[in-house]
């Protein structure tokens, strides 16, 4: 139950990075080089990935201090990098098995595939 939680958490904020990062991507006037845009769209990811860090970590410190009482307002920004890495490791985490599930899936399906075919080719078979 708690893993579902901190995984929904993890996993809305991952979301909200997926979303705030396609958000930054604007039109660029005619006269701007490629590489304008190049720095400006890293620029704005990076500042979001940022102002996404502080948010995470301002919660993770106010949850720190309702649970033990202690102030570590100091790890504020390490807590909220720390924060969204573990919520990509989450997300990839369950992407990697659900990817072994497809595959088992998928290499059934062959399987089973193949097996019909053979079935058929018996089938069509002259009987001796």
């Amino acid at each position: 139950m708690v893993t579902r939680i901190w995984f929904s958490i993890f996993a809305v904020i991952l979301v909200g990075l997926i979303l705030g990062a396609s958000s930054v991507v604007g039109v660029a006037d005619s006269n701007q080089t490629q590489d304008k845009i190049s720095d400006s769209l890293i620029d704005k990811v990076l500042t979001f990935i940022h102002s996404a860090a502080e948010v995470v970590g301002k919660g993770l410190v106010r949850l720190i201090n309702m649970v033990s009482g202690i102030d570590v307002s100091e790890l504020e920004q390490p807590l909220g990098y720390l924060g969204i890495l573990t919520a990509s490791l989450i997300i990839f985490g369950a992407i990697k098995a659900a990817q072994k599930v497809v595959w088992i899936i998928v290499l059934l399906g062959w399987g089973l595939i193949v097996i019909r075919i053979v079935l058929e080719a018996l089938d069509k078979a002259p009987s001796a």
